[in-house]
C-alpha cells in the first residue's frame, strides 16, 4: 500500500533534506500549517480531514508531529495512526539523548527553530502580546537562555536569532541539529516495523 506522511510544516525542510522521498514513489506528505499548533482544535480538526482523505485513497498514514493537543496520541490511537517518537519538533530535531542533556544542562532553555524564528511575530508577540514589556517580562521569568536549532537549509538567521534574544532579554546559543534519530524513527514506521501509536 502507498504511505502518507502527514507532518507538520517546520518538518519540510528536515524531509527534503533527508530526502526521504528518494526511491519511494509509494511515499507522499501533507504538510500542515505550522501555526496551527497555536490552535489545538484547528490541527485536530486538519489532521481528522487529511486521515480522511488517505483513507480513501487506500495509504498507509504516519504521523510526523510532536504532541501539539491535548490527547493527540489518544486522537491517533483511536484512528490507528502511528506518531514518530518525540514530546514535540525540538527533541526530534535534536536527538533525545541530547535534547535531555541540554534540559538537565539548562531547564530554563526557550527553543527557536527556523519556523519559529521566522514567524515570531505571529506566533508569539502578537497572540502573548509581547509588545507590552511586564507580560513580556511574565511569561519568560522562568527562561535563561535562548537555544536556536540550526538545520542544514537554514537561511542564515544568526541576526535574527539575536533580535529574538535581545527582545526577550536572554542569551543566544545555537546548536546544529542532528536528524538521525529522528530519521531512523521514521524509516522504523515507513518500513512498518512500528506498533500503533508512539513508536
Amino acid at each position: 500500500m502507498p504511505i502518507r506522511i502527514i507532518a507538520c510544516g517546520a518538518f519540510q525542510d528536515a524531509l527534503k533534506y533527508l530526502a526521504v522521498q528518494a526511491n519511494r514513489p509509494d511515499l507522499r506528505i501533507s504538510y500542515l500549517r505550522a501555526g496551527l499548533h497555536n490552535h489545538p482544535l484547528e490541527l485536530n480538526k486538519a489532521l481528522s480531514r487529511e486521515i480522511r482523505i488517505a483513507r480513501q485513497e487506500g495509504e498507509n498514514i504516519l504521523c510526523l508531529y510532536g504532541q501539539c493537543f491535548p490527547g493527540m496520541d489518544d486522537f491517533l490511537q483511536k484512528e490507528s495512526v502511528p506518531r514518530i517518537a518525540g514530546a514535540h519538533c525540538y527533541e526530534m530535531f535534536l536527538g533525545s539523548h541530547a535534547f535531555q542533556q541540554i534540559m538537565e544542562e539548562e531547564a530554563g532553555t526557550y527553543f527557536l527553530e527556523k519556523e519559529l524564528l521566522v514567524h515570531f511575530i505571529e506566533y508569539c508577540v502578537r497572540p502573548l502580546e509581547l509588545e507590552d514589556p511586564e507580560l513580556r517580562k511574565w511569561y519568560f521569568r522562568h527562561y535563561k537562555r535562548i537555544l536556536y536549532i540550526r538545520q542544514p537549509l537554514d537561511p542564515d538567521l544568526l541576526d535574527e536569532a539575536q533580535d529574538v534574544a535581545q527582545f526577550l532579554s536572554l542569551e543566544l546559543s545555537v546548536v546544529d541539529t542532528d536528524y538521525a534519530e529522528m530519521q531512523a524513527n521514521l524509516f522504523k514506521l515507513m518500513n512498518g516495523a512500528g506498533s500503533i501509536g508512539n513508536v
